[in-house]
């Protein structure tokens, strides 16, 4: 069974191995670490209970009506087993509990996967982002859902 919680600080290392793992272009552990001094950066983790390990990460950046998602991974073995699924619903929650009334993201266009989840989740692309992404270089997809009010 997936649970997923608040990330704390002591999921770091954790979370750096999860996001070593899913990207190429991965973050620094201090990226992480330096999310905790932020008070707009809200991140939740997935738990496999039975095991206590981590298998998927997300998180927004939450300012004035805009939540930013700045990333969601999940470890391959976890893939296509609803993890992304609760990890973004987690986010969307979370963006409409502090008020935003939009939520933005950029995906690798090849990344067919991850924008089937956003489309089934409201999100729809508005523009792209030429050569947005390295390692490989990759046009971005911005994506934008908007809350109804």
């Amino acid at each position: 069974m997936i649970i997923i919680r608040p990330m704390a600080i002591e999921d770091c290392e954790a979370v750096h191995e999860i996001d070593r793992a899913c990207f190429t272009d991965a973050w620094s552990l201090t990226m992480f670490e330096d999310l905790f001094y932020y008070p707009t950066n809200f991140y939740f983790v997935a738990e496999e209970r039975e095991e206590g390990a981590l298998c998927g990460f997300g998180g927004i950046i939450a300012s004035i009506d805009t939540a930013d998602i700045m990333n969601i991974g999940v470890l391959p073995e976890y893939r296509r087993r609803g993890v992304g699924q609760q990890l973004l619903e987690a986010l969307i929650i979370q963006a409409e509990t502090c008020g935003c009334e939009q939520m933005m993201l950029e995906v690798r266009k090849s990344n067919t996967p991850a924008i089937q989840l956003y489309e089934s989740n409201g999100f729809h692309p508005i523009a792209i982002r030429k050569n947005y992404y390295s390692n490989p270089i990759e046009d971005g997809i911005i994506m934008q859902r908007l809350y109804k009010k």
